[in-house]
């Protein structure tokens, strides 16, 4: 609120335009109302938060009102004025303990009169309460709860955020199993800066969240197992071994072994583990084989009980797998370890006996397109004791009428065998080309275009020429055809002799390899 009491001063003014003059009276106090806001309380805050923020300032500005004042010649009066640091002052500090109104009277050094005022909202001292420290068997879905002593609307907020649900809740819950100290603070909601706010502290720890005995465990025979749960020596220890109750236990006979383990907080978990002896893994390998070096033989080295794996292999040949295939003659041992370390080896003698070697290509071509009338045949060596093709046929050579795959079973005196295939592919890798010497764009039907024609030819480049050098039509690919047009195709070129030229590329192999650049040329003479 602002008031005022202003003494007023006059003086006469003349005011003219051209030819007109106007007078009149002017008012020195309306002149600066004009100009300038009157002296006014202005503030660093207007709340205070009690018990905990510095003062605040409050002060009376005047020089809004007159820029060049000099504010030593002012007078003030706050009230109410035990309230404040100095009553006569134009700056003061106030701590207020309720919210109060402030006002001010400021008079100015030619007598003018300002009243002010403000009103400072106080918040109360409060506090923060997260209750008692919590000390659980398991943290896991435990509740935290925050109470502020003030009517007051609050914000919340639990620092660290580690394992909360929601860090801004009043009531936020534990998801995970944690030792914490956690801060709470609640903030007055809707004031500006840091507001006004409390805190406490409360520590949250997880005493016994879990208890593991750990994996089964495979042991050699003669050695002695300890179980050990790693828990304090305060703990007390019921294992289902009759009068053990050590922290640890220690166990050489194979059996199921349980643990009740309790805090001294009266915290309670349980576990088994199972424990297996081992004599090694145990093999059923032959002490010596005999068989066909092409077939080979497959040694499995996998233990009958399989209880007491994983299991790991080393065989001499440097196979680490199980079952490992050998075709040659030789004495192979194996080392087997189960999960216990424990092994077991055995050693087999093979005997290889020879198979059937011949040549026989994996693949090849033949080119049926250019012989049709020819025989293409596959063939092994005479002179063994047995064949087989995949078609039943039983001589050494057969006779091959197209592309495809072709198998063979060739079979020696003592009865191994050798399995061979290959596959034949249709390919003629000598290139063609085929160019007519004449043709009859005479509209009869017949002979009517120059196409041109060939076979395994790629990047081709075809060009032709009338007598006198003028390039009259080009291709780029097997299949183009011309009508016997000119340039442009605006007209028909006239019944005479033209010459061609061709370069072209083509594949060496089914694999798509290709050959250097070939050339060729020829004439062609238009008939009607």
């Amino acid at each position: 609120m602002k008031s005022s009491t202003t003494i007023f001063s006059r003086f006469a003014w003349l005011l003219c335009a051209g030819l007109v003059c106007v007078a009149g009276l002017f008012s020195e106090s309306s002149a600066r109302t004009a100009l300038f806001a009157d002296p006014y309380i202005a503030t660093s805050q207007n709340y205070f938060c009690a018990g905990q923020a510095d003062a605040i300032s409050l002060y009376c500005n005047v020089l809004a009102y007159d820029p060049s004042t000099n504010v030593d010649d002012w007078t003030f009066e706050w009230s109410p004025a035990g309230e404040v640091s100095d009553p006569n002052a134009q700056s003061v500090e106030i701590t207020p303990n309720t919210t109060t109104v402030y006002s001010a009277v400021m008079t100015s050094p030619s007598g003018d009169v300002f009243v002010d005022d403000i009103t400072i909202v106080v918040y109360a001292e409060f506090s923060v309460d997260a209750g008692s420290d919590m000390a659980l068997c398991s943290t896991i879905g435990a509740g935290l709860s925050a109470n502020a002593s003030t009517s007051n609307p609050v914000t919340w907020l639990w620092e660290p955020a580690i394992g909360l649900n929601n860090p801004t809740l009043q009531n936020p819950q534990v998801l995970d199993e944690i030792s914490q100290t956690y801060t709470v603070t609640a903030t007055i909601a809707g004031l500006g800066g840091d507001g006004c706010y409390a805190s406490d502290v409360i520590d949250v720890i997880s005493i016994f969240p879990d208890m593991s005995l750990g994996a089964d465990v495979v042991a050699c025979e003669g050695d002695v197992v300890v179980i050990d749960p790693g828990l304090p020596v305060n703990f007390t220890f019921d294992w289902s071994v009759t009068g053990e109750s050590l922290p640890v236990l220690e166990v050489s006979n194979s059996g199921s072994y349980g643990l009740t383990a309790t805090s001294p907080e009266g915290c309670v978990h349980s576990d088994v583990v199972d424990v297996l002896f081992s004599q090694g893994p145990l093999l059923d390998l032959p002490d010596s084989t005999t068989v066909c070096a092409s077939a080979g033989v497959v040694l499995d080295a996998t233990p009958l009980n399989l209880t007491t794996g994983p299991f790991s292999f080393n065989w001499s040949s440097g196979e680490t797998v199980a079952d490992p295939s050998f075709n040659t003659s030789g004495t192979y041992q194996v080392l087997v370890a189960d999960a216990g370390g424990c092994t077991s080896a055995a050693s087999v003698v093979v005997e290889a006996l020879q198979s059937p070697e011949f040549d026989f290509p994996e693949d090849t071509t033949m080119c049926f397109e250019d012989f049709p009338t020819a025989e293409y045949v596959l063939g092994v060596p005479a002179g063994f004791a047995g064949y087989q093709w995949w078609d039943g046929q039983t001589s050494h050579v057969i006779s091959v009428d197209g592309p495809g795959a072709y198998g063979v079973i060739v079979t020696n005196d003592i009865g191994c065998e050798t399995e061979k295939w290959t596959n034949v592919t249709d390919f003629c890798s000598i290139p063609l080309l085929f160019i007519p010497s004449a043709f009859t764009p005479d509209g009869d039907g017949l002979n009517e275009v120059l196409k041109i024609e060939g076979r395994n030819l790629v990047q081709l480049e075809f060009k032709l020429y009338n007598r006198w050098g003028g390039l009259v039509w080009e291709a780029d690919s097997i299949g183009d055809y011309w009508h016997g047009q000119g340039p442009g195709q605006s007209h028909y070129v006239q019944d005479d002799l033209f010459l061609w030229k061709a370069k072209y590329r083509y594949y060496t192999d089914p694999s798509g390899t290709l050959s250097t650049w070939f050339e060729e040329h020829g004439s062609i003479r238009i008939l009607r």
